[in-house]
């Protein structure tokens, strides 16, 4: 192509950007100000970190027979909350999706259903189920399949309203009701996407099942919080390195499987 036909490149507006950079810079500060984050503070405690970076180091090898079944019980309850929250996100994320739902006002109260259930964090659920059902793995469970549906049905509706809506349209031309249309022409079309998302629900979960067990909530949190109030660093250092190996591994499996679906 000719040099004098190519189109010219925009400029960039560096004004823009050093208006976008002053703002977040003005921003944080601030923010750090009313917090009262302090660096001389930070400078003059760091001796403590490197203390407690000795303490945990080399990791108690000894202490990791004894963590096999907490470490267990911690996938079994990342599963159970990954399986049972992925069923559930499926008829939350129907409705959520406005192409696809029924009437405004169902898509309106799914909506904020769902929003509701994104806005409380995933420790929450588990101290409100550990309060209703007891401390244990149930309590662990039931937060991850909450915590679950919250993120898939999110994911899956978008998903959704970017269909080809050509087909669930000729559905319900040729008389097919709602359900059909649903289950014909729209999950077809979504059926790989729902797979990724319940994948990565999966990681998200082996993650926070041991944040949960901090409250009672079952699996290696549970270890982890006895130890650590112990100080036992060391043993503390090897359930980290444990499910840091543990969350590495499934990572890399589900990235294997999501590339095939999808």
């Amino acid at each position: 192509m000719n040099q004098a036909m190519r189109p010219a490149k925009p400029r960039p507006s560096w004004g823009l950007w050093a208006a976008i950079i002053g703002v977040v810079g003005g921003m944080t500060l601030w923010s750090a100000w009313g917090v009262g984050l302090s660096a001389t503070e930070f400078f003059c405690n760091i001796g403590g970190g490197g203390r407690l970076l000795r303490e945990s180091w080399p990791p108690d090898f000894a202490f990791l027979p004894r963590l096999w079944g907490p470490f267990l019980e911690t996938l079994q309850i990342a599963l159970i909350g990954t399986v049972v929250g992925g069923i559930l996100a499926i008829p939350v994320a129907v409705l959520a999706a406005r192409p696809i739902s029924p009437n405004r006002t169902t898509w309106f109260v799914d909506r904020n259903f769902m929003n509701v259930l994104r806005t409380m964090p995933d420790l929450f659920w588990a101290m409100l189920f550990a309060a209703a059902v007891g401390f244990g793995p149930l309590a662990g469970a039931l937060a991850l399949s909450v915590f679950t549906v919250a993120v898939v049905s999110k994911l899956f509706s978008e998903s959704m309203e970017s269909i080809d809506m050509n087909l669930p349209e000729a559905v319900r031309a040729s008389g097919g009701t709602w359900l059909e249309m649903v289950r014909f022409s729209v999950l077809p079309q979504v059926w790989p996407q729902y797979a990724s998302y319940v994948m990565y629900a999966f990681e998200l979960n082996v993650r926070a099942s041991m944040v949960l067990g901090l409250v009672g909530a079952g699996g290696i949190g549970m270890i982890l919080n006895t130890q650590r109030a112990s100080f036992e660093y060391e043993r503390v250092t090897m359930i980290i390195l444990m499910v840091l190996v543990a969350v590495l591994v499934i990572e890399q499996i589900s990235i294997a499987v999501r590339r095939r679906l999808i």
